[in-house]
């Protein structure tokens, strides 16, 4: 009985450890292959304001489809925006084609 017991404490622990290296990022990225668009858009919004400009992008692009969201094409150019000053060249170059297209 208390090997069992031990064993579900470690269990545990490994559970809560798991959580803090959780990657909003990636969670978003599995999320959109799974087209599950408002767990995708609650994560990468938190990618997102977390510093990461990848989240930014993929945020960005959901908003300029409207996936998840109301379509927003400022909104979308604001996070490609911020995006690119993150270093994500895609969201630099999308900058230009979203005030491309109508």
């Amino acid at each position: 009985m208390v090997k069992l017991s031990h064993m579900m404490v470690c269990l545990a622990a490994v559970g809560t450890l798991s959580s803090c290296f959780a990657d909003p990022y990636q969670d978003g990225k599995n999320a959109l292959e799974h087209k599950v668009y408002l767990d995708a858009v609650a994560q990468f919004e938190k990618a997102c304001n977390g510093g990461n400009a990848q989240g930014c992008f993929e945020l960005g692009a959901l908003y300029e489809k409207g996936d998840g969201v109301v379509q927003n094409k400022y909104k979308a150019v604001a996070l490609y925006t911020q995006a690119c000053n993150g270093g994500e060249s895609h969201g630099c170059s999308n900058i230009a084609m979203t005030y491309d297209t109508p």
